[in-house]
This record gives C-alpha cells, structure tokens and sequence, in this order.
C-alpha cells in the first residue's frame, strides 16, 4: 500500500466528501496511538478538515517522516510531496 498522497477523510462526518490527491494544507501530524509504525495527518482544503492515516514498515523511518512533517506544518500537501528525501535512504 503506498502512502502517498494518503486517502483523505472529511472530519466532520461527511464519507462521501472524499478528495484524492496532494490536496490542502498540513496542519497537524500526531502518533497514532496503538500503532508505532503509523501516523495521523490532518489538512485543510477548501474550508474542510480532513484526516489520512499513513503505515510504515520501518519504525525508524516512521520517527523522521513524523519530524519532516511536523516541521512542515502550513506547507501545501503538493510542496511537501515534492520534498527530496532521498538523505533518508
């Protein structure tokens, strides 16, 4: 299963709003609680809030995607995959 751009849920109740795509405006990345090797992200797009759930199987990579991402917080989804990270191969 690839994690990027990562399935966007509406916040707000809404399953049928369901954009695709690198799409919004990071605003929050947490740990997921019961999961080490995952990752919530939250945007902003278009006057909604969404959330997406991302996997990894490496929990050393997961640990430096949560920095990258929280050090990216109000950057637009689309910049933020356009991110060279290949220093983390």
């Amino acid at each position: 299963m690839k994690n990027w751009p990562p399935p966007w849920t509406n916040t707000n109740a809404n399953l049928n709003d369901k954009p695709t795509g690198e799409i919004g405006t990071l605003q929050r990345v947490a740990k997921h609680t019961s999961i080490e090797n995952g990752l919530f992200v939250w945007i902003e797009y278009r006057g909604s809030s969404y959330v997406a759930a991302m996997y990894f199987d490496d929990l050393a990579f997961c640990h430096i995607m949560r920095r990258i991402l929280d050090s990216h917080i109000g950057m637009s989804i689309q910049e933020i995959g356009d991110l060279d990270l290949s220093f983390t191969l």
